[in-house]
């Protein structure tokens, strides 16, 4: 069964926040109602609306200011459609509402009609952003997991948040915990992000695999309706991710045999071992580093190792 709409209203005259309420029940919505913009705020610590309706001229706080406070401090409502109400109908107003961050206008006395085609118009556009930020945030995973350079995401107090496959595989291979080893840079550069500040250390997680951290402290973007987060980088040994066959053969025409010898020279076998693991002579394995050097451009085994090693994106396997 699907739940419907929650419509979060403020409108500081009693008789009209009935009149609304009542109306958005009967077209179906949930209403949760507030009578001032200060009770409002307090209401989305609790709730999550799907569309917010605001009266402007409100004592206390007026809608601008519920506005810019629910922005600032609700980052994750981003994508709430807030339609201001108001008695103004001035031109300066409405001019005021839209830059302020408003979706809708809807003029006092307030036509029904035109109150719910507006929200079903605002609710329907919400869905489709939603939907299309789902899509990009599935689109991102699958690209971060395809890195070789491993991307992990901290809160600012330090937990860990997520890790992508190339993160999970360089901390597997480190002794020392790394919530240990980075708590302290990682709640530093959190402090920051959340003073709305922007910073990056780098560090040296482990001096005998050589693994290298860079940590960036990201500040909430209201916009976006990120919070404030720390994002590290790590690079290493096991970060390292191989050009695949097919790449090594669209690229430098390799054959199947010499994209396999070349990236078992990437993966640090020497020429004997290579020819064991092929079962070839040693001698083969030689005119196929011949033959590869020439297609590449290359004339040295370090400089094909670096080319192997070029690309940020990991081999499928």
């Amino acid at each position: 069964m699907t739940i419907p709409p929650l419509i979060l209203c403020a409108e500081d005259e009693p008789q009209l926040l009935r009149d609304i309420c009542d109306e958005l029940r009967a077209a179906g919505y949930r209403v949760a109602q507030a009578p001032n913009g200060t009770i409002l705020l307090h209401q989305l610590a609790t709730c999550t609306p799907d569309l917010v309706l605001c009266d402007i001229m409100m004592p206390g706080l007026d809608g601008f200011d519920v506005l810019a406070r629910m922005r600032r401090d609700h980052p994750h409502l981003a994508h709430v459609p807030l339609v201001f109400l108001s008695a103004l109908s001035m031109t300066d107003a409405i001019i005021r509402g839209k830059r302020a961050g408003a979706d809708d206008y809807l003029t006092k006395p307030i036509n029904f009609d035109l109150l719910l085609s507006t929200i079903e118009a605002r609710l329907r556009q919400s869905t489709q952003a939603r939907a299309g930020i789902t899509q990009a945030a599935g689109i991102g995973r699958h690209l971060l997991d395809r890195l070789s350079v491993g991307v992990v995401l901290f809160t600012p107090d330090g937990t860990l948040s997520s890790a992508n496959a190339a993160a999970d595989r360089i901390l597997s291979d480190h002794d020392t915990p790394v919530a240990r080893s980075l708590s302290e840079p990682v709640r530093r550069l959190g402090a920051r992000a959340l003073a709305g500040d922007e910073d990056s250390i780098s560090l040296l997680l482990d001096e005998f695999t050589g693994c290298i951290v860079q940590l960036h402290a990201c500040p909430p973007d209201p916009v976006a309706g990120t919070p404030a987060m720390v994002m590290a980088f790590l690079t290493g040994q096991t970060a390292q991710g191989l050009l695949s066959a097919q790449a090594l053969n669209t690229l430098f025409d390799l054959t199947p045999t010499e994209a396999r010898v070349a990236r078992h020279l990437a993966s640090g076998l020497r020429p004997d071992q290579i020819a064991q693991e092929l079962g070839i002579a040693a001698t083969t394995v030689a005119f196929h580093l011949r033959n590869i050097f020439a297609k590449t451009g290359t004339h040295r085994q370090a400089d094909l190792v670096a080319l192997m090693l070029s690309l940020p994106l990991r081999d499928k396997g």
